[in-house]
């Protein structure tokens, strides 16, 4: 499930195994559930940004989380997300869909929150940072479900208006 996709760099002080668990995928699902909480929080704010109508500031919102991602660890998992939310971004700012970097992060941290949610019920019980992870993990998914459907509602929204405003033309032109 986490093959060859860690979360926190190999020469940072951070990855440190459990004194219970000698699994390393529990190991693994500890750090990831770091990132699932940080950024499961940043992307409930980047969604309300983006819902609040402020395009700039989600699109540089959305540029800076982009790079922080994609320089996070040097995984191909965090280079491709990274690069899409930048793109998302900047088609945000330009094409007024706010709704596209904050969708693409939001759902990959839901995503990836119920990947380690779904090892959490398998491994680790009696690990004394499995309560721990399962906390951080529930908060980042949720959060990240939250802006989710924050970012859905918006394309719903911008796809009644451009109905809306087909229907119009239409009538217009008869």
């Amino acid at each position: 499930m986490f093959d060859n996709q860690r979360v926190v760099p190999a020469d940072s002080n951070s990855v440190r195994s459990s004194a219970f668990s000698s699994s390393p995928l529990f190991n693994e699902a500890v750090n990831v559930s770091r990132f699932v909480k940080g950024f499961g929080l940043t992307a409930l704010a980047y969604s309300l940004v983006s819902a609040i109508g402020l395009n700039l500031l989600g699109g540089a919102i959305g540029i800076g989380i982009g790079l922080f991602v994609l320089r996070y660890d040097e995984t191909r998992f965090y280079r491709i997300l990274g690069g899409v939310i930048i793109v998302f971004a900047i088609v945000g700012v330009g094409a007024v869909f706010p709704f596209l970097g904050s969708g693409a992060l939001s759902g990959t941290i839901m995503v990836r929150g119920i990947q380690v949610l779904g090892l959490l019920a398998k491994e680790g019980r009696e690990d004394e940072e499995w309560k721990p992870t399962r906390q951080r993990t529930m908060i980042g998914t949720i959060a990240s479900g939250a802006g989710l459907a924050i970012s859905i509602a918006l394309m719903l929204l911008f796809v009644v208006k451009l109905l809306v405003l087909i229907m119009a033309q239409q009538k217009l032109q008869r």
